[in-house]
C-alpha cells in the first residue's frame, strides 16, 4: 500500500472541509488513549481506529476510490456507537455504577464523559456522510 498516493488521491478528491474533519474525526479517536485505563468504551474506541484503518487499507486496495473510505467507518463505527450509547451515555449506562478503579465525581470521569459524547456524535456525523458517499458511488456520481 502506497500511503503517498492515497494522500495525492484525497487531496486531490476533497475539499478542505473534508480534510479538517477527517483531522478531527482521528484526532477524537486518538484522545481514547487518555482514557483507556480506567474505561471499557475508550479501548473499544480504539482498536476501532485501528481496524478502520486496516479495513480502509483493504478497500483502497480493491477500489482506488477514496470516496469508499466510508465503508470500514460503517462497518465498525457502526457497532461502537452503538456500544456508545448503551454502555456509557444513555440514561441506563449513566445511573449504573462505574468500575470500582473510576471516581465517577471527578475530572477524569467527566472528561471521559465530554469526550464520550464528542465521540458518539462524531460517529453520528460521519455516518451519515459516509452513507451518502457510499450511495453515491453506487449510483455512479463519484
Amino acid at each position: 500500500m502506497d500511503m503517498n498516493e492515497i494522500y495525492a488521491t484525497m487531496s486531490a478528491e476533497t475539499t478542505y472541509a473534508v480534510k479538517l474533519w477527517m483531522r478531527w474525526m482521528m484526532f477524537i479517536f486518538i484522545l481514547s488513549l487518555a482514557f483507556v485505563k480506567g474505561y471499557k468504551t475508550a479501548r473499544w474506541a480504539f482498536l476501532a481506529i485501528i481496524a478502520t484503518i486496516i479495513c480502509g487499507a483493504i478497500t483502497w486496495a480493491l477500489s482506488k476510490n477514496v470516496h469508499l473510505f466510508g465503508i470500514p467507518h460503517l462497518i465498525v463505527w457502526t457497532p461502537l456507537a452503538i456500544y456508545i450509547w448503551k454502555h456509557t451515555l444513555s440514561p441506563r449506562a449513566r445511573a449504573a455504577v462505574p468500575p470500582a478503579n473510576v471516581n465517577t465525581s471527578g475530572l477524569y470521569h467527566k472528561a471521559f464523559m465530554f469526550w464520550a459524547t464528542l465521540l458518539f456524535i462524531t460517529i453520528l456525523i460521519s455516518l451519515v456522510f459516509d452513507v451518502r458517499d457510499v450511495y453515491l458511488v453506487a449510483t455512479g456520481v463519484k
